[in-house]
C-alpha cells in the first residue's frame, strides 16, 4: 500500500463513495429470504406424501391460506431469488472491476484479482456443498466470477450478444425439456416432486454432499446458460453505475420491472392455480416448465424494482438527512453480509429441519415450511444487524477478503512490481480510471 498522499481529485472520489448505495444491500437481503423460502421446499423438507402442490411444498390441510401462499410462491419465490442474487453478483463483479480501475490496476492485474477472489469462492462452495448444503450455489458463482475475468474488457455490445444468445438457447432447451418432453411422457409436477431427499443421519447427508460435487461440476454448462445472462446484465449495469444513477436510468429500470411482473403474472399465476387444482395437472406441468425456462429473466427486474422503490430514501441519504427505518437497516445489514447470511441459513436449516436433528416442519406442508424458512431468515437478519452495530463484517466475508486479498488488502494506487517506487498512471483532471475505461468499452455501441 502506497504512503503517498492522494490527489485532491482522488480525495473527492473517495468522499463521494462514502455514501453506500442502499438498493444492492436491500435487494440481497430480500433475495436471501426468497432463497430460504425456495430451498426449504425443494431441498430441506420433503413435501408430505400424497399432498397436492407437492412441487411447492405440499398442501396438507386444504386451507385457503395454504392455497393463497402456493399461488404467491409460484409468482414470487421459485426461480426468483436465485436470478435476483445472480444479477447482483454480476453487478458486484462490475463494481470490483470499477474499484480496481479506480486504484489504477492494469487489466492483467485486475484479472488476477478476480481469478483469486472467485477461485477461492468456488473452493468455499465445494466445502459448503459437502458439509452443509448439497444444493450450494457459491461454487457456480465462483466459476462465473472467473469467467468474468475473461469477459471483463469486452464491449457492451459484445456482452449483450453473448447474454442474448445464451438466454435464447436456455429458453428453447428449457421449454423442450421442461414442457414438451414431460407432456409427451406424461410426467406431472407432482411426479417430479416425489423424490424423497430425507436422510437418517449426518453421515448419509455427508454422502449426498460428496455425490453432489461431480453432479454440480457437470451442471456448470446448464447453469451458465441459465444464470450467466442475468449476471452479464448486472455487470453492464455496474459499468454505467445504474444503481447509483437510478433517476437517469428510470426507463430501462421500469422495462426490466415490467418483464418481471409479466412473468410473475402470466406464468406464475397459472402455475400456482393449476397446483391448487383450479386447472389440470397437465397445465401445472406446462407452466412449471415455463417458469423454469424463463424465470431467470426476472432477476434484473426484481433488482430494478427494489432500486426504484428505494430511490426516494437514497436521495435523502445522499443529502445527509435520510433516516433509515429499523427493518430497512436490518435488511441492508444482512445484504452487506450476504455470504455469511447464506452459509448461516445452511447451518440453521441443518440443525432445525432434518429428521436426525430437530425435524421442525417435517410433514407440516407448505405453510410450516415457509414458517421455518422465515424464522431462519429472521435469525440471520438479527445476527447481521448485531454485527452492523458492532461495526464488523460478516465472518465469511472477512475470511474471504483476507484469503483473496491478503493481510494488506488491495494496493491503492496499484504499483507495478518491477518499479522500485510508487508510480501513478497519468490521469485526466475530473475523470477516474473507470470513466476512461467506460469510454473504451461502452462508447460506440
Amino acid at each position: 500500500m502506497s504512503d503517498s498522499a492522494p490527489t485532491t481529485h482522488t480525495k473527492a472520489v473517495r468522499t463521494a463513495q462514502k455514501t453506500r448505495i442502499l438498493s444492492p444491500d436491500i435487494a440481497r437481503g430480500i433475495a436471501l429470504l426468497g432463497i430460504a423460502l425456495a430451498n426449504v421446499s425443494t431441498a430441506w423438507i420433503a413435501a408430505p406424501a400424497g399432498s397436492t402442490a407437492a412441487s411447492l411444498g405440499g398442501i396438507v390441510h386444504d386451507s385457503i391460506f395454504e392455497k393463497i401462499y402456493a399461488v404467491f410462491s409460484a409468482m414470487f419465490i421459485h426461480v426468483r431469488g436465485l436470478p435476483m442474487f445472480s444479477t447482483l453478483l454480476g453487478y458486484g463483479v462490475g463494481m470490483i472491476v470499477y474499484s480496481l480501475w479506480r486504484r489504477q490496476y492494469p487489466d492483467t492485474a485486475a484479472r488476477g484479482v478476480l481469478l483469486r477472489r472467485y477461485g477461492f469462492l468456488a473452493l468455499f462452495g465445494v466445502i459448503h456443498m459437502v458439509f452443509l448444503f448439497w444444493g450450494d450455489i457459491m461454487f457456480f458463482y465462483g466459476v462465473a466470477g472467473m469467467i468474468f475475468a475473461m469477459l471483463m474488457t469486452l464491449k457492451d455490445k459484445t456482452l449483450w450478444w453473448i447474454a442474448g444468445s445464451m438466454s435464447a438457447i436456455y429458453v428453447i432447451v428449457g421449454i423442450t425439456l421442461g414442457v414438451v418432453l414431460p407432456l409427451y411422457f406424461g410426467v406431472s409436477t407432482d411426479t417430479m416432486a416425489s423424490l424423497d431427499l430425507t436422510f437418517d443421519s449426518y453421515l448419509e447427508y455427508l454422502g449426498m454432499g460428496l455425490l453432489s460435487v461431480p453432479i454440480q461440476i457437470g451442471s456448470v454448462p446448464v447453469e451458465i446458460l441459465m444464470l450467466m445472462p442475468v449476471m452479464i446484465v448486472g455487470y453492464i449495469a455496474a459499468r454505467h453505475r445504474v444503481l447509483s444513477r437510478v433517476d437517469e436510468f428510470r426507463k430501462p429500470l421500469w422495462i426490466a420491472t415490467w418483464i418481471f411482473i409479466a412473468i410473475a403474472v402470466l406464468v406464475g399465476v397459472p402455475w400456482g392455480l393449476a397446483e391448487i387444482g383450479v386447472f389440470s395437472a397437465q397445465t401445472a406441468t406446462v407452466f412449471s416448465g415455463l417458469n423454469q425456462a424463463v424465470g431467470s429473466l426476472t432477476g434484473p427486474g426484481i433488482v430494478a424494482a427494489v432500486a426504484l422503490l428505494v430511490q426516494p430514501l437514497q436521495r435523502k441519504i445522499n443529502k445527509g438527512n435520510g433516516h433509515l427505518p429499523l427493518p430497512i437497516k436490518m435488511i441492508a445489514a444482512l445484504g452487506a453480509r450476504s455470504m455469511s447470511g447464506y452459509v448461516g441459513q445452511s447451518i440453521l436449516f441443518l440443525i432445525l429441519t432434518q429428521t436426525y436433528t430437530l425435524g421442525l416442519g417435517q410433514g407440516g406442508g407448505i405453510l410450516a415450511e415457509a414458517g421455518v424458512a422465515t424464522c431462519v431468515w429472521l435469525l440471520t437478519l438479527i445476527g447481521a444487524y448485531g454485527l452492523e452495530l458492532a461495526g464488523k463484517r460478516g465472518p465469511f466475508e472477512s475470511m474471504h477478503r483476507y484469503i483473496a486479498y491478503g493481510k494488506k488488502g488491495l494496493q491503492d494506487p496499484y504499483v507495478p512490481k518491477q518499479l522500485p517506487t510508487p508510480a501513478a498512471y497519468p490521469q485526466i483532471p475530473g475523470t477516474t480510471p473507470l470513466d476512461k475505461a467506460s469510454d473504451k468499452y461502452t462508447q460506440g455501441n
